[in-house]
């Protein structure tokens, strides 16, 4: 569930720079969704290319070659020596097409990693520009010739800014947030279970950058330290792999480690702008509901309904706990997702908030009564009703069609597309 603005909100391009810290948590969603999804695409590409290179190889030895009877285990062909050198290009077809399933999923991981370093890299920008205080510790100092020379104020206290943000992203991902904790007196890592793996993930980045993927002792020991789950037979000179379910989780991950962040931080610094932070919160975990990735969302969630005690309005929280409700609701857990509502008295919010409940409850007659109630009155539009995961259920009942038709005087079917 979203609200007007959130639903209606311009997308901005990646290629636009943020300006605040909810465009930083737009971009970096944008940017690790783009890697995620296209995982899938390269595989079932790879895959094809791996199959129609084999395939060629083996139509080639079939017409060109003439199999030689032996009394061996081995299989010996005669080739045309004109043929020989085609013979070498299938083979080395076959073996660039083995090595790219092996080396395009590790390149994406180490995409997804740094993408995760860039967003942080931004974060603290932002950070420095609402508490400029934080940098008067910093041990980059400027020499009076320095000052003369960048000529304002201004450009000096942005190359201060780029020496700290390049000293701290220098530092291992776990003395990143020691640095963060310290400075803002935040407790990030308390009630976290994902930053074991976190650190799995950026120290096996690592891996792939530096060690060709090869386990190291300082990726045992830095493993070991912080208590990360390791594949039982990893040992030093062993090779690490991508597959697409550590791929997935490595995702969800920095998702989720990545959304909490900019949440935790820019309550801190910027408790003015809570109503933004809500909103973002809100909006991040929407997308999630309508992309379906319901585990996710229901993280999230359980984050700012849970843990983030205070909110902008009651109206901002209790739309996270309706979100809360249909994610768990959406996994089978109906359960849990009727106790999250009954947690709270619906008694005096707005009718779309009944309406709500009523649909996660699966008491259809007194949703389409309250639908009614509702109306056009702008509290309820055709967009919510078409796409909010929240009636993926309901929608599917002639009773809700013809209620929405009644309503808007178009078939629920009718959409207008502009070309």
């Amino acid at each position: 569930m979203s609200n007007d603005k959130e639903a209606g909100a311009d997308k901005k391009s990646s290629a636009t720079l943020p300006d605040d810290i909810a465009g930083e948590v737009d971009l970096f969603v944008k940017q690790i969704d783009s890697l995620a999804e296209m995982l899938p695409l390269s595989t079932l590409a790879m895959d094809e290319a791996a199959e129609a290179s084999g395939r060629q190889f083996a139509e080639f030895i079939d017409e060109e070659c003439t199999k030689i009877e032996q009394g061996t285990e081995k299989k010996l062909y005669n080739i045309d020596p004109g043929q020989y050198s085609h013979l070498m290009r299938l083979l080395r077809r076959i073996q660039k097409t083995e090595l790219a399933q092996e080396l395009v999923p590790r390149g994406l991981f180490v995409s997804l990693v740094s993408q995760f370093d860039a967003y942080l890299g931004r974060i603290l920008r932002q950070l420095f520009k609402i508490k400029p205080e934080i940098l008067t510790a910093s041990a980059n100092t400027l020499t009076f010739a320095q000052l003369v020379e960048f000529g304002t104020i201004e450009n000096a206290r942005e190359y201060i800014i780029d020496k700290e943000i390049e000293s701290i992203l220098r530092k291992s991902h776990s003395e990143q947030f020691d640095w963060l904790e310290n400075k803002l007196g935040l407790p990030l890592r308390t009630n976290l279970p994902a930053w074991t793996l976190f650190i799995e993930i950026t120290e096996r980045r690592n891996l792939f950058v530096h060690t060709n993927g090869l386990v190291s002792h300082q990726y045992l020991e830095v493993c070991e330290r912080h208590k990360c789950a390791v594949p039982s037979d990893v040992a030093p000179g062993k090779s690490l792999s991508i597959t697409g379910e550590y791929f997935r989780a490595a995702y969800d991950c920095l998702f989720e480690i990545g959304i909490k962040l900019a949440q935790v931080l820019w309550r801190k610094v910027e408790p003015g702008k809570m109503a933004s932070a809500d909103a973002s919160l809100n909006r991040v975990c929407y997308e999630l509901l309508v992309e379906g990735r319901y585990r996710l969302a229901r993280v999230l969630l359980d984050f700012g309904t849970e843990t983030l005690k205070k909110h902008s309005s009651e109206e901002s929280r209790l739309l996270l706990v309706v979100n809360r409700a249909q994610a768990y609701k959406w996994t089978g857990e109906d359960e849990k997702s009727r106790a999250i509502l009954d947690a709270e008295d619906w008694s005096a919010t707005s009718l779309k908030f009944k309406f709500a409940c009523a649909v996660l409850r699966d008491d259809h007659a007194v949703a389409l009564q309250l639908m009614s109630q509702i109306g056009t009155d702008g509290e309820m539009n055709k967009h919510y009703y078409r796409e909010w995961p929240l009636f993926k259920e309901i929608r599917k009942s002639r009773e809700f069609a013809a209620k929405f038709e009644e309503i808007f005087l178009e078939p629920y079917t009718a959409i207008i597309v502009n070309e």
